[in-house]
């Protein structure tokens, strides 16, 4: 996921470059190369940083403004705007990091609030009409048509920015757009706080966690011989999986999937209710509308209609998935309904897999110790991008467990990564790549790109080791391919890095790599038992490679449930007003063709909701793109080098600064189609 990327998806292009000249102590204030110093960053230096800013920010604001006319240059205009976008977005990546990972209250409340701050900013940004006027008299000067294409590309897609968020609007009508784009900034960091910050348990005895390991239940245990199982991703998966007391999966779903309620019904109903008064503000008919302005779908019925069309085909798959659970659990426990509900699933399917299949995930779990499958991973993105990536020790870093390292290509260094792979306290909960220091390139001089994987994988104890599920390494070549992208796009317009393509095809470069995970050359060279360093045998890959359709069209079905559901609240926000928030995701939930689970308020921690707005359809959407580019690899080889070099070159170093159906285009040699997606799902 890209939660942070996103940070002003609909208002700023996403990230510039400026190179600070005057001198500072402030860590999220130095713009270079040296390592940011995290233990020095607190609630002051980001208030202060965040001052800092926007005064510069403003003063570039009237330079470009007071330029005259038939004075104006690409770099005193257009290069200017770029390195504004910058100073505002490269302290927002900085801050959101802070807000993602920090543990202590005071700096991580001011994150939350400067960033707030930041992006209300950001937005006014775009209703300044002085300023608007000075790009848009740019954009009919004699210079403008002398552009190179990323250029063009970079101010046409500026403007459209502009018009669409209130520069055209009167005085009156600007001021209330500012204040409702505050309202949503607001509420939507409010959201996301009352996910990370809260917190809960659930105390079982001896019995009710029969059926779990006992090296993941040894860490639950007290001293009183109760467990109490902090809610949590990880505690949350082993429960559902394990636990033979169906109560038990029922509490544990009921609690993980209450995370951030009450609280967060209210601030969702009131995030949905800004957003259409926003669109009403604007002109539009549904924010649905316009957030889809700038990506590749365009307009709410072309995402209607490709959704319709994936749950027209998924839907009659879907019984057929069911009466097998079903069946499977009559069989094992005949004294229990039939009915199979949201907490049997995972406990079924797994024995299904075991009994139908010969397929044990906890041996397969035993092939992916942590350390060896982030090194194996690596292994796979150098031999195939042509690559290097080397660990770095001593760096400084906001957290103990976090990892350091540094990637190259052709021997050049092209940026800093980290790793941060366990939950902890007020961390974010999922999964999510961030930017911590954004590209730029100034009289030839770069400042490089520095990120992060914000995740919450299962962490090891005293007597084993870190052991992912074959899902959870699907995860991190997911997340770990937006990581690569970003480091590896260096444009020239700082503007137009990786995370600024649209955002219905930002997850292709990421969903293209899980492919890997599925090819025995690719796991062999990692996926080694912890104990004995044997390979993952051959045929424990085919079992795992034979059961891997079970249940896809339960998957596929839930993320069209998923993607109808937001598109519901943000393109048919009355309807779903009057039937109230919650109720529309109960009700929608009968396409999974299985009883919603009553008293659950999933929506609460649905990260997404705020994120990615009017945009988790993107996730299907780029799909199509990413099966149909590794039909490329599969057709030439697909730890093939030549194809991955020209892949990397025509899509991921490229980022924004062309349009996304041209890069694939040059890259497939011919238009996309979505024969290799419908045949990855099964249909």
């Amino acid at each position: 996921m890209l939660k942070k990327i996103l940070f002003m998806a609909a208002l700023l292009p996403c990230a510039a470059g400026y190179a600070q000249t005057n001198t500072t102590t402030n860590p999220l204030l130095i713009h270079s190369n040296q390592p940011i110093h995290y233990e020095s960053i607190d609630a002051t230096a980001i208030k202060e940083a965040t001052t800092d800013v926007i005064a510069k920010c403003d003063k570039e604001i009237k330079a470009i403004t007071a330029i005259p006319a038939g004075k104006q240059t690409v770099a005193n205009t257009l290069m200017q705007f770029d390195e504004l976008s910058y100073d505002l977005s490269d302290l927002i990546t900085k801050i959101g990091v802070v807000a993602s990972t920090y543990g202590e209250d005071k700096t991580r409340d001011e994150a939350n609030a400067q960033e707030e701050k930041l992006s209300s900013y950001g937005s006014d940004i775009y209703l300044d009409v002085s300023l608007y006027k000075a790009l848009k008299g740019f954009a009919g000067s004699a210079i403008a048509k002398t552009l190179r294409p990323d250029q063009k590309k970079f101010l046409r897609e500026t403007l459209v920015s502009f018009e669409i968020n209130g520069t055209k609007l009167d005085d009156a009508g600007r001021a209330a757009l500012k204040k409702t784009n505050e309202k949503i900034i607001s509420y939507g960091t409010q959201f996301d706080k009352n996910i990370a910050e809260y917190k809960d348990s659930a105390r079982f005895t001896a019995k009710e966690v029969q059926g779990v390991p006992e090296p993941i239940a040894r860490s639950w245990k007290r001293a009183d011989g109760s467990y109490i199982v902090t809610v949590n991703g990880p505690n949350y998966i082993n429960i559902l999986k394990y636990a033979d007391d169906p109560n038990t999966r029922r509490i544990m779903l009921l609690k993980y999937q209450n995370r951030a309620y009450p609280a967060n019904i209210k601030a969702l109903d009131s995030l949905f209710f800004y957003r259409q008064q926003l669109a009403d503000e604007l002109g539009f008919k549904t924010y649905a509308e316009y957030a889809l302005v700038q990506k590749m779908a365009a307009k709410p019925s072309s995402v209607w209609h490709f959704l319709d069309d994936l749950h027209d085909k998924l839907t009659p798959h879907v019984p057929e998935a069911n009466a097998e659970l079903k069946a499977f659990k009559h069989k094992l426990n005949p004294e229990l309904p039939d009915t199979l509900y949201a907490w049997d699933g995972s406990y079924y399917g797994k024995k299904l897999l075991d009994a139908k299949y010969k397929l044990n995930t906890d041996e397969v779990k035993q092939y992916f110790e942590m350390n060896n499958t982030v090194n194996g991973m690596f292994t796979v993105y150098q031999k195939l991008f042509n690559i290097n990536i080397r660990e770095v020790k001593g760096l400084p870093v906001w957290h103990p467990k976090v990892k350091s390292y540094e990637l190259y290509k052709d021997g050049k260094k092209m940026g800093t990564f980290f790793l941060d792979l366990y939950p902890r306290p007020n961390k974010y909960t999922h999964f999510e790549t961030a930017p911590i220091s954004l590209y730029h390139l100034t009289n030839g001089k770069e400042i490089l790109p520095v990120g992060t994987l914000i995740c919450n994988f299962p962490e090891g104890t005293a007597n084993e080791p870190s052991l992912l599920n074959h899902s959870d390494v699907i995860t991190m070549f997911h997340e770990f391919g937006h990581l690569i992208n970003f480091l590896l796009c260096h444009p020239v317009i700082s503007s137009q890095n990786a995370f600024a393509v649209k955002g219905d095809f930002v997850e292709a470069p990421s969903q293209f790599l899980e492919n890997f995970c599925w090819n025995y050359d690719c796991l062999k060279l990692f996926a080694r038992h912890y104990k004995t360093g044997k390979v993952l045998p051959k045929s424990l890959f085919d079992k795992m490679d034979k059961a891997r359709m079970v249940g896809i069209s339960n998957a596929e079905i839930f993320q069209v449930y998923l993607s109808m559901l937001d598109m519901t609240y943000e393109d048919r926000y009355y309807d779903a007003k009057k039937k109230g928030i919650n109720q529309v995701a109960v009700d929608m939930y009968s396409m999974l063709q299985t009883p919603y689970p009553q008293g659950i308020h999933f929506i609460c921690a649905f990260n997404h909701l705020n994120g990615y707005g009017a945009n988790y359809y993107g996730y299907l959407w780029s799909k199509v793109f990413a099966q149909d580019i590794f039909s490329v690899f599969e057709k030439n080889g697909v730890l093939n080098q030549t194809v991955g070099i020209k892949y990397r070159k025509e899509i991921l170093e490229k980022g924004a600064t062309a349009e996304e159906s041209d890069e694939l285009k040059a890259f497939l040699g011919r238009k996309p189609n979505s024969a290799a997606f419908l045949k990855s799902i099964g249909l």
